[in-house]
């Protein structure tokens, strides 16, 4: 068993698949390193499950920690970790989300708390922009797992935007797939009303620098108002 990278049938959702991974009837090599975070979305259950890559045996299986719920939920995540529940697994590789579907074997509490799941017959990637991106140079800072850091938005849609942080490489975060982020960006509305809550959809690490693309998941109205005016504007003078 080792860690690598990954693929699976097609996967449904709002996601528009750009790339399939092709392997002439043999399975894919998984690109994905141990310990890699993995977002899991089994059926039945409607919140996103958050784990992490243990390794896999190609072609036969993959592992990964079995993941928790709030307490009052945990019988409810063992309810649908039965064998054969469809499971759809997203990561980040290469600044890019990847994704396939497998389903469920079996799940383990000891001696390791592990889920193990079937190995993908596909691995594909996803346009996540459905809304014309402009560039732009705008201050922000961004709230990621408690702490804040300043950077610059570098493009901006209605659905999301792109943002390169400040970050000496050895304090960057760990960071996975739909992990929340705050952005704040004071000219989109005024201190109340400039916090974007957003997901994390594409991650590039550099020296000194971190790299995100990130989705808008609540927009406040002054704040949408706010960016509709800087698209129009800027559109007018990049066009």
């Amino acid at each position: 068993m080792y860690g690598g990278d990954g693929s699976g049938g097609a996967i449904p959702g709002r996601l528009a698949m750009t790339i399939s991974e092709k392997t002439n009837g043999q399975p894919p090599g998984l690109d994905i390193p141990v310990g890699a975070k993995l977002s899991l979305e089994v059926l039945g259950i409607e919140e996103k499950l958050s784990s992490a890559l243990v390794g896999y045996a190609k072609g036969k299986y993959l592992v990964g920690q079995l993941p928790s719920l709030a307490e009052g939920n945990r019988d409810m995540l063992f309810q649908y970790l039965y064998s054969g529940n469809p499971v759809t697994v997203r990561y980040l590789k290469s600044g890019a989300v990847f994704g396939f579907r497998c389903e469920i074997i079996k799940y383990l509490f000891s001696p390791f708390p592990l889920l193990f799941m079937t190995y993908p017959l596909r691995v594909e990637s996803f346009n996540l922009r459905r809304h014309k991106r402009i560039p732009c140079l705008l201050p922000v800072s961004a709230m990621i797992k408690e702490a804040t850091y300043s950077g610059l938005m570098t493009d901006l849609s209605l659905s999301g935007c792109g943002v390169g942080l400040t970050i000496m490489r050895k304090y960057q975060p760990a960071i996975g797939v739909d992990d929340r982020v705050l952005l704040r960006c004071s000219v989109f509305g005024d201190q109340d009303q400039n916090n974007l809550h957003c997901l994390i959809k594409r991650a590039a690490s550099d020296v000194g620098k971190l790299e995100l693309g990130l989705k808008f998941t609540e927009l406040p109205e002054a704040s949408r108002q706010g960016i509709v005016s800087y698209i129009q504007s800027a559109a007018v003078i990049l066009d």
